[in-house]
């Protein structure tokens, strides 16, 4: 009999089974792994010491020995450097020249090859104006979250939704901001990989198979183009097909049920089941790995790869849950931004955050990788390069050195990179400027405190905690 998860309006804790992951895996995550590699992620155990050391260091996801004279070892990758007075990973924003801050949230490749900022904010009206109160919010989470809170919860993934698409115009009709929808949604693809098609049909499967209110999408998940023929799922896996760099409509977990005999009840039934469904298969296990790799001694280069596998292996997740009607892209790809601001790392840039909906996990995470380089590339180059950027370009040098190493043969990873230069006229400059002028207002009370070396009233984590404990102790 198929598990029935319990509405979440009640006060219910819901238990998840946590696997342990060897430490090899890594080193399993070349292009000819199997299709089940990209899976499920698994939960880290908790380790009670340091883990590697400076000089020898697991800076990719193969072994590599990087001999540096510098020693990264953190007791926890979020604490606030005393130094700039604010959290490592805000620092970085400030490294941005300010017409580059629109490219944190745009889609870069439309701006460099097809529109102006212009014309970018007029296909959905106001939505810069929403990510700038979003990053804000970001901000403000990151300095001044209590230690003992939990970096993400399924409230604050919809109140990312909500601030992103509240006020913008053009969104999909049945979208209410920050809620979970209540029926079914399609979106087009057309950089997905075969791999991922599969990765992300199997997982959906799975699903299907143990929760009875999510049967509406069996054997009709891809919609192909130009034919607009709908293939089922239990045949598209056994025959195999290859459907890449054909146009796609993936359709991700919806209602079972339609016609007549279907009610009002059983879409609020639905919504609320697949509100508890994002706890358990993302909010939760999430958590519980960051609470883990949060409360490790462990350096620097290895928290990267922690870091970026983790995020890689749930990013596939949110997509075919697909929890809002709308602007689900844009809300993972700004949850992702704040997980790693709040380690202390830059907000990763891709160049078309759409281009990793239906890749598999090996993929995604080397394109995270490519995100936080283009993240360095989009920064000021007269600045000091700061140690966590030496350790992100040496994470992604051995692959761009050797790129079939990286990517398949047939694969063009140039396409994910950011241009080594970005000669924009002064016009594009100008728009890009006033249209982030909010947030750059914000960042200006940032570089205040940077001059002054004023910490925030509160700092993130366990940074906070050794704040409380030197006030006593003074």
């Amino acid at each position: 009999m198929p598990d029935f998860i319990q509405p979440c309006h009640s006060n219910i804790i819901i238990k998840t089974t946590v696997l342990n992951e060897p430490e090899t895996a890594d080193s399993r995550d070349s292009n000819t792994s199997c299709l089940h590699e990209s899976g499920l992620p698994l939960t880290q155990p908790t380790a009670a010491g340091n883990i590697g050391d400076s000089n020898s260091t697991n800076v990719s996801h193969r072994r590599v020995s990087m001999s540096t004279d510098n020693s990264y070892s953190l007791i926890t990758s979020t604490e606030a450097q005393d130094f700039t007075g604010i959290p490592e990973g805000l620092s970085f924003l400030l490294r941005f020249p300010q017409e580059h801050l629109f490219l944190l949230f745009a889609d870069p490749d439309a701006i460099l090859s097809r529109c102006s900022p212009q014309e970018y904010e007029a296909r959905e009206p106001g939505c810069t104006a929403a990510w700038c109160r979003c990053m804000g919010q970001i901000l403000e989470w990151i300095q001044h979250d209590p230690g003992d809170a939990p970096l993400i919860s399924r409230q604050r993934y919809m109140q990312i939704n909500a601030l992103l698409t509240n006020g913008v115009q053009k969104m999909l009709n049945s979208h209410i901001p920050g809620t979970i929808r209540k029926g079914p949604v399609v979106y087009s693809s057309k950089d997905h990989t075969h791999k991922g098609i599969i990765q992300a049909l199997l997982y959906k499967q799975r699903l299907e198979e143990e929760y009875e209110f999510c049967r509406g999408t069996r054997n009709a998940s891809i919609l192909v183009s130009p034919k607009s023929s709908i293939m089922p799922d239990s045949r598209f896996i056994s025959n195999y097909n290859n459907l890449e760099g054909i146009n796609i409509v993936f359709r991700p977990l919806r209602p079972d049920g339609s016609g007549p005999e279907k009610t009002a009840s059983d879409d609020i039934s639905f919504k609320c089941q697949l509100l508890a469904l994002l706890e358990k298969e993302v909010i939760t296990p999430l958590n519980k790995q960051l609470k883990a790799l949060q409360d490790r001694k462990i350096t620097k280069p290895r928290l990267l790869v922690k870091l970026i596998r983790i995020i890689a292996g749930y990013w596939p997740r949110l997509e075919q849950i697909h929890p809002p009607a709308d602007g689900s892209c844009r809300t993972n790809y700004m949850l992702m931004q704040y997980i790693f601001m709040k380690f202390g790392f830059p907000p990763p840039v891709l160049r078309d955050p759409n281009a990793i909906d239906l890749v598999h996990t090996s993929l995604c995470k080397r394109i995270i990788g490519i995100g936080l380089k283009n993240s360095l590339a989009l920064m000021d180059k007269m600045q000091q390069p700061s140690p966590t950027g030496v350790i992100i370009e040496q994470y992604t040098k051995r692959y761009l050195k050797k790129p079939a190493c990286f990517f398949p043969r047939t694969r063009d990873y140039q396409k994910y990179l950011m241009p080594d230069a970005l000669n924009f006229d002064d016009g594009y400059v100008a728009q890009m400027k006033q249209l982030t002028q909010e947030f750059i207002a914000q960042l200006d009370s940032l570089r205040t405190i940077t001059q002054t070396g004023t910490r925030p009233l509160k700092t993130p984590l366990h940074g906070r905690k050794k704040s409380i404990i030197n006030t006593q102790n003074n």
